[in-house]
């Protein structure tokens, strides 16, 4: 019985460390104007390109687009390149209609005003 006991245990709190979030600390690049971009699924496919968005660039990955407001404590000014330090978390248990990742704002490492073509 003891055993069967230790063993229920054992698995249970193996399986609890998968489900944590996990964080880390990255450098993004932020384009100097807003784009509007369409609904993340499940939104109809036809739905128009109307929410605004920021252009990210994370290291030397792929461009992505995030929420004007998704970088907890950073607040974008139209005309600005930005290179920030934020703190990502991927969440264990992410929201079904939202982003799977959290941002935090540490550090504005640099803001240089650009001229945008239209």
């Amino acid at each position: 019985m003891r055993n069967s006991i230790f063993l229920l245990l054992t698995f249970l709190f193996s399986c609890n460390k998968e489900n944590s979030d996990q964080t880390y600390i990255a450098q993004l690049e932020i384009q100097p104007n807003i784009e509007y971009v369409a609904p993340h699924p499940p939104a109809k496919p036809d739905q128009t390109k109307d929410i605004p968005a920021l252009k990210v660039r994370e290291g030397n990955n792929e461009e992505y687009h995030l929420g004007l407001e998704e970088i907890n404590g950073f607040v974008f000014e139209e005309g600005n390149r930005y290179n920030l330090k934020v703190q990502i978390t991927i969440l264990a248990t992410p929201p079904i209609d939202g982003n799977p990742k959290t941002y935090k704002l540490i550090e504005v490492i640099s803001k240089e005003q650009v001229t945008i073509n239209k």
